[in-house]
């Protein structure tokens, strides 16, 4: 993801900022590993998950440890959070399989060549030219 989107995401929802201290961490080296496509589905997602904490009264105490695109899908991952923070999880988790990653038009997971993802066919096209242009050309 853009580092202009990630920092919309970080300024509105600080609990969300990585450690950098923490330098082991995959969330702190590489922070949101995703496309911008994706970017409408984190904020939901933070949105739900400080309401959840909201209604509860409660300080948000969770730790997330990654979130990156895997196997097509958003993968989140937190720890130390309210049992429903985990539902809300997964059901974002779900809805990514339906938003292309990289343009967040209608798509689905799809297998090409030896790559998983949930790409529409432009942005598929581009990740390929792009792809060509560092010398990597499998898709």
């Amino acid at each position: 993801m853009k580092n202009e989107l990630q920092e919309q995401v970080f300024t509105r929802f600080p609990w969300t900022r990585p450690d950098e201290s923490d330098t082991r961490s995959p969330y702190a080296l590489f922070q949101l590993e995703c496309g911008d496509g994706w970017f409408q589905l984190l904020w939901d997602l933070f949105t739900e998950i400080e309401s959840l904490y909201q209604s509860r009264d409660t300080e948000i105490q969770l730790t997330i440890r990654q979130v990156k695109q895997k196997f097509g899908s958003l993968e989140v991952y937190i720890h130390d959070a309210l049992p429903e923070a985990y539902e809300i999880v997964n059901r974002y988790q779900m809805l990514s399989g339906t938003v292309c990653e990289g343009c967040a038009i209608g798509s689905s997971i799809q297998q090409r060549h030896y790559y998983i993802s949930t790409l529409c066919d432009p942005c598929y096209e581009n990740k390929l030219q792009s792809r060509a242009r560092l010398g990597r050309n499998e898709g």
